[in-house]
Order: structure tokens, then sequence, then C-alpha cells
């Protein structure tokens, strides 16, 4: 009985252990200690992405500005979101904004560089070249930057 009784608190303490070492084990997506300023740390989809702000110490939502790519669901979305995650994804990018700030959704609208192995690349222009967006120019902005 006593035997019985050691093996059954063996057998709990050691399920214990393993779920709190698979919880632990889970990977965050990013290690924000481990990240620049600018870091892109989620791509939502062809034209919205997710980047690590080190000044404010928060993830903020950046959508490019003047492009339009496929919505979930679409032709061509997973194509459009792939293509910027290969661009971009955790990469410093800079980003410089234009007439207007934020959409209506609050995501800053943002032109988008970034350095690939000393070459700038911008990357709005790029979506549109390589057709995985559409030129979007919502008033008062004139996108002469992607033209």
């Amino acid at each position: 009985m006593e035997r019985d009784k050691i093996i059954t608190i063996s057998v709990i303490i050691i399920l214990i252990l393993l779920a709190a070492a698979f919880v632990f084990s889970i990977p965050k997506p990013y290690d924000e200690s481990r990240l620049e300023n600018n870091t892109v740390v989620r791509i939502i989809d062809g034209d919205t992405f997710e980047y690590y702000n080190s000044d404010e110490n928060k993830v903020l939502k950046v959508r490019l500005l003047c492009v339009d790519a496929p919505e979930r669901n679409e032709d061509g979305y997973d194509e459009a979101k792939n293509y910027l995650r290969s661009l971009i994804m955790y990469q410093e990018v800079n980003l410089i904004s234009s007439i207007t700030d934020k959409d209506k959704y609050g995501r800053l609208l943002r032109y988008v560089y970034v350095n690939d192995m000393g070459e700038i690349l911008f990357v709005n222009r790029l979506m549109l070249e390589n057709n995985y967006a559409e030129l979007m120019i919502v008033s008062p902005e004139k996108c002469e930057e992607v033209q």
C-alpha cells in the first residue's frame, strides 16, 4: 500500500514536471531583448506588418503607403504575404511618413525601406513592380514616390 502511494506521487510529480517543461519550451515569436529598433516581428498580409519599436517598448502595426495587396481568401494573398515576408521579416526597417500618419484602423501609414546586404530596397515599390499589389492612392496622398 505504501509502495503504491509512493509510485502514484512520483508519477504525478513527473507529469507536473513534464507539463512545466513543455509550457516553458514553447518559443516566443521573437525575443524583444535581441531586437533592434524597428525590427519586423510579424507579417499580417501583403501590405501590413508589425514591428518592434524599442523607443516605445511595444509592437506597432504598419500599413504600406500607396499599396493594396490581396486580402485573405483573395487570389494572390499568400503570394503577396510571402513576398513581403521574404523582404522584411526580422529585418530592421526604415519607416518614412508622408502626409497621412495613420489610417482609420490606427495603423501607421509608411514608406518602408530595408537594407539588403548594402542595397537599400524600397519595399512599397517592390510590391507594386513585382505585381504582388496594386497602387492605391487615398487623398490627400499623391504616391509619387512609388509611381
